[in-house]
Parts: structure tokens; sequence; C-alpha cells
């Protein structure tokens, strides 16, 4: 006799499949980023730009911007986490004594 999936189970699972899906898409991001960036770098340096140009080479701004959303991305999906009971309960706790 198998046992049935609760209700608690099948939105743990929606949740795992939503995160394992969000990972891919950041992972396929990175990757992208990683070739594009390497292309328009390459353009910049065969095209002698960074011979006769002064100040920041243009694909600094597309490569900064790029790695700034990917960090924020990252930040998350990584290191970002829900917020459990017992912090619930600790600011209850610090809110009733103030």
């Amino acid at each position: 006799m198998s046992n049935p999936i609760s209700i608690d189970d099948q939105d743990l699972r929606k949740r795992a499949i939503k995160r394992l899906k969000r990972k891919r898409e950041f992972w396929g991001n990175v990757s992208t980023f990683v070739l594009v960036n390497a292309a328009l770098w390459l353009v910049w340096a065969l095209t002698g730009a960074h011979t006769n140009q002064e100040g920041v080479p243009w694909p600094a701004w597309i490569s900064g911007v790029w790695a700034l959303i990917l960090v924020l991305q990252g930040w998350h999906l990584y290191a970002e986490r829900p917020i459990s009971e017992s912090d619930i309960e600790s600011e209850m706790n610090r809110l009733h004594r103030a």
C-alpha cells in the first residue's frame, strides 16, 4: 500500500520544482553573461578602440550593470531566506519588551 502525498508534501514539491527552475535559469544567465561579455570585450580589443579612447571602455558599462543584476539575482536565490516562525517569535518578544 503506497502512502498518499499530503497537501504539505505537494506544496513542498511545487516549491522545490520552482526553486530548481530558478537555479537553472540563474546559471543559464551566468553562462550567457560570460559568453556575451567575452565577445564584447573581444570586439572592443580587436577594433583598436582601446588605443584611442580615454576613460572607461564601453564594454565595462554593459558588464558592470549586468554583473550587478546577476549578483542581486544570486543573492535572492542563494542568500535570502524565508521568515521563520522563530524569527516572528523573536521579533514579537522584542516588540513586547519595548
